[in-house]
């Protein structure tokens, strides 16, 4: 499972100095793909991701389930039983890894919210500040930060309702995250109630 900054880069569901540019189109379904996060409680769905280092063709492959929450609130996990667990509730982001096992935490500062993309889903119209949106066929959008940052460029393609079916993260270093969802249905929240996943008994988060 990739770390929880680049996991963070990749929601939603889900982005270098210069004046602002956004695509007509683009800016049109970012926005759509905000009022549909807004549309339930929360979001649950299936995922598969694939990530590919730099100069690489082919990847490790991993498969799992996703739940989201606008604003701020998603939960990944990996593996059957789930044995990696990737949580963000507000600025807080937590990586439960039970094969090693190992539990890190993160909390986002201010710049690194305004730089991910989630934070250009929450508010589009703002995003032009940190982004450049552009246009990506009919129903999809590209997000490149104005600012060098974690990543180099994100492609997101929505489905029949404005909810993620691909999204592409390409870092700075040329690797490839890709992740694809199905199945998108309404949720209450996390399946236990969680976002942050806890630890097992013996196990503390190491906090940078």
């Amino acid at each position: 499972m990739l770390r929880p900054s680049r996991i963070v880069a990749a929601l939603a569901a889900v982005l270098l100095g210069g004046a602002g540019f956004a695509g007509a189109a683009g800016m049109d379904v970012l926005e759509a793909l905000g009022a549909a996060l807004r549309g339930a409680a929360a979001w649950h769905a299936d995922y598969t991701q694939e990530y590919v280092a730099a100069g690489m063709t082919a990847g490790e492959e991993v498969a799992g389930v996703v739940t989201v929450a606008w604003p701020d609130r998603a939960l990944f996990a990996s593996g059957v039983p789930p044995s990696q667990l990737m949580g963000l509730e507000g600025r807080v982001v937590r990586l439960l890894d039970l094969e090693v096992p190992s539990c890190d935490e993160h909390v986002l500062g201010d710049d690194e919210w305004a730089r991910v993309p989630l934070a250009a889903v929450l508010d589009p119209r703002g995003a032009v500040e940190r982004f450049t949106v552009l246009d990506h066929g009919v129903r999809g959008f590209v997000l490149v930060p104005r600012e060098p940052g974690g990543v180099a460029r994100v492609e997101v393609i929505l489905d029949g309702r404005d909810l993620p079916a691909e999204v592409v993260v390409i870092d700075p270093q040329g690797a490839v995250n890709r992740l694809l969802f199905g199945g998108w249905r309404a949720a209450a929240g996390p399946p236990d109630g969680r976002w942050l996943p806890a630890p097992p008994r013996g196990l503390d988060c190491v906090r940078d």
